[in-house]
């Protein structure tokens, strides 16, 4: 689950290779083979897409999956850890050094169980600490898509979403959301069709509308994704910004400012009373846009002073913060905010790339905000201002 991959490794158990390798050879849109063995066999689709299938037994899966999994880093662990209890580990078995034959794995977990070790989530095989932690059975319990409870960051057609935020909000609550909150564009970002104050009074009636509809099912908070500006002030004045249940400041502009002054708008955003959560920090846009040059030593620092929430953007594009700096903000006491920055109800089934991220950075649910309860969610965001 790394944010940008190469080419796919596709494995594959089986006795006989020669069906897998003849249709995976003449799947549609390959526009050459490069490669076709008893083994290995690999392809080039036509927007340049390389893919290599892999085909083994049955009973030695694990350990081809395993290894094909990775990182290198990690199996260059695991195979020091082989040789300590006198094996030497590959993708097709665990071979006794003195000789005297070998162990198949048919399961990853028969892999790591041979040397000792829990099995390791795939995402934490970066060689991080994983292997140390598992040895110590210290291995954290990560998050899943399943102990998120809420979506803070959700755009309804009142500013660039698709739909209603009555249907956003009954598409949330049919995937076990149970609160929303619309965080519709401010004002200057005018080509989203930001919202005016005016507009976003309207709005709120409108939610309070919607939530009699819904009763409790779910519950929507009245929010703005509000633009940090190009001067570092934000779109609206902090009175405004007290009558929102949540506030969320992000970048879109201006992103090639220097790094002193780019930080510096950050900065007054976190410091801002009113300011809950900063979606996306950096702005990037993979593959395009590479983020904002951001002092991030300064920006975890101010936010772990203020007690502001960073946010891992779930949208593929985005996955801001990355797995690294997620982690960092972890360690140094910082909420996490996992948000799918939905634009349509498709866009909803996005948050499963967000959790990958956070699990990548080793985050449970005790780390992410979003996985409170209603009731200490709420109480944040009042202590907030």
């Amino acid at each position: 689950m790394r944010s940008t991959i190469g080419d796919l490794d596709i494995l594959v158990a089986a006795r006989d290779s020669k069906p897998v390798m003849e249709a995976f050879t003449n799947l549609s849109g390959v526009v050459r083979v490069l490669d076709k063995g008893e083994t290995k066999s690999s392809i080039e689709f036509g927007d340049g897409v390389r893919a290599q299938v892999w085909v083994h037994p049955p009973e030695k899966f694990g350990t081809a999956l395993q290894y094909a999994t990775g990182s290198k880093d990690h199996n260059v662990q695991l195979r020091q850890l082989a040789l300590d209890k006198g094996l030497s580990l590959s993708e097709h078995s665990f071979e006794r050094t003195n000789g005297k034959g070998e162990i198949l794995c048919a399961t990853e977990e028969e892999v790591y169980q041979t040397l000792g070790l829990p099995w390791i989530p795939p995402e934490l095989r970066e060689d991080r600490g994983e292997v140390q932690a598992a040895r110590q059975n210290k291995l954290p319990r990560l998050i899943e898509v399943k102990d998120i409870k809420a979506d803070l960051q959700v755009h309804s057609n009142w500013s660039d979403g698709k739909l209603t935020m009555l249907e956003m909000a009954k598409a949330a609550a049919k995937r076990g959301i149970q609160v929303i909150a619309f965080t519709d564009h401010s004002v200057s970002l005018g080509v989203t069709g930001g919202l005016s104050m005016e507009a976003h009074k309207k709005q709120a009636a409108e939610i309070r509308k919607t939530q009699d509809k819904l009763g409790d099912s779910i519950l929507i908070l009245h929010a703005s994704e509000v633009e940090i500006k190009a001067d570092g002030t934000l779109d609206y004045p902090d009175k405004f910004l007290a009558s929102l249940d949540l506030v969320l400041a992000s970048l879109h502009t201006s992103l090639r400012q220097p790094r002193e002054k780019v930080t510096q708008r950050v900065l007054n955003a976190i410091r801002n009373p009113y300011v809950d959560i900063i979606g996306h920090p950096t702005g990037r846009l993979i593959p395009d846009r590479e983020g904002a040059d951001l002092d991030m030593d300064a920006i975890f620092k101010a936010a772990a002073e203020t007690g502001v929430a960073l946010e891992i953007n779930a949208h593929p594009a985005r996955l801001d913060l990355d797995d690294t700096y997620a982690r960092r903000a972890k360690e140094m006491g910082i909420p996490i905010s996992i948000n799918t920055d939905s634009h349509s109800e498709a866009d909803l089934d996005m948050l499963f790339y967000g959790v990958a991220i956070a699990r990548r950075a080793w985050l449970t649910k005790e780390d992410v905000i979003n996985c409170w309860s209603t009731k200490k969610l709420l109480d944040w965001l009042k202590k907030r201002g």
